[in-house]
């Protein structure tokens, strides 16, 4: 990434991605291959983006040109500027001709991450003869990148559809099954049996198994056993318990509903796939079902044997329905024992920002 690009949050869309952004500001977000703030390289200096901004030819184009002390719209919403200074109040306005690609809602985190996914996989030359004799298949290999220090054993690859991405370190175990396009990033790995099908990351250090599609895992979480992952998007630290499977699609077929944190309220997107959102360190009891269109908070510790409620607090522990408070010192406590799982440390102000979390939600616990 240039040190020369400055990243700033917007208020709003921070709230739209909660609970995603309560530890990571916009440019942080993770989809295709990388964040997104390390995507943007080469562009000249005192340039200063949205955070939730994703780079193309197109939209890099009009920054490179962007003027001095200018900045840049589309239809209200500031995407960068160009001054010396941290303020773009009385800078000179110009206005955005065409739609640039931004995350302004969570649905967009899977939309984007489909597009990226074929636009930043590039194919490299690997060992296809070794690779074989370990017993894996590999339809269309032309399409895959295999880092040579992957570990693959027993799988099949189709990449007929789209690019396979196999990063450094993963492990792949026997019976994986990958449908194309999909991102295993650096250090990720497969259980047995394991079913990814397209349009999917698994993230840095996850560890992943039964049916997984459409989805995006930030790093370091867990979904190992058996159940459906469909259309979801899992953020750090989270762990499913075995069994544990979602819904991404109504039984009508209809447009699906998600909590929105900006408005407190239900929000009607134009999506008829999608799963679960769920926060950062999320851990799920064995056969915890939920329903089409669930958004679940950070630090949340939950299990039920019903469907669970569509909306989740932060902080909630316990069996739907007798949950309470998930105590804030437990709660710091299991975050750091699940980082530590991953090798990770926790950032030194993490016990602040669990308070901040239950002061900022104190109005959806009624």
């Amino acid at each position: 990434m240039s040190h020369s690009i400055h990243f700033f949050d917007d208020e709003k869309i921070l709230k739209n991605l909660r609970p995603l952004t309560y530890i990571r500001n916009l440019s942080e977000l993770h989809l295709g291959l990388k964040r997104i703030q390390d995507k943007w390289t080469n562009m000249s200096t005192d340039l200063h983006l949205l955070g939730s901004l994703i780079p193309d030819p197109k939209i890099n184009a009009i920054l490179q040109d962007l003027s001095p002390e200018t900045s840049l719209w589309y239809e209200g919403q500031l995407l960068a500027y160009r001054s010396l200074s941290t303020e773009f109040k009385g800078l000179k306005k110009q206005n955005l001709t065409f739609a640039p690609r931004y995350i302004s809602y969570p649905e967009d985190l899977l939309t984007y991450n489909a597009q990226l996914l074929h636009e930043e996989i590039k194919p490299n030359t690997f060992d296809h003869e070794a690779i074989r004799k370990d017993g894996n298949t590999i339809l269309h290999p032309e399409n895959c990148f295999i880092h040579p220090s992957a570990k693959l054993r027993g799988c099949i690859l189709d990449a007929s559809q789209g690019p396979i991405y196999i990063g450094e370190g993963v492990q792949l175990q026997i019976g994986t099954l990958i449908q194309g396009p999909v991102a295993m990033l650096k250090n990720s790995s497969t259980n047995l049996g394991a079913k990814i099908r397209g349009n999917t990351t698994i993230g840095i250090g996850c560890k992943v198994g039964g049916e997984i599609n459409a989805s995006l895992f930030f790093p370091y979480s867990n979904k190992a056993h058996e159940g459906y992952v469909g259309s979801s998007i899992i953020g750090s630290y989270s762990n499913w318990g075995a069994m544990s499977t979602c819904s991404n699609v109504r039984n009508d077929l209809a447009p699906i509903a998600l909590f929105d944190y900006s408005t407190g309220k239900s929000r009607k997107t134009d999506k008829n796939n999608f799963g679960v959102l769920m926060g950062d360190f999320v851990t799920t009891g064995i056969g915890t079902k939920f329903n089409t269109g669930t958004v679940i908070g950070n630090h949340c510790n939950i299990s039920g044997g019903s469907f669970l409620p569509k909306f989740i607090p932060s902080l909630t522990w316990g069996e739907f329905p007798n949950v309470s408070q998930y105590r804030q010192d437990k709660a710091l406590k299991n975050a750091s024992a699940w980082a530590a799982t991953k090798q990770q440390v926790l950032p030194k102000n993490m016990e602040a920002m669990i308070d901040q979390i239950w002061k900022e939600e104190a109005s959806f616990r009624n």
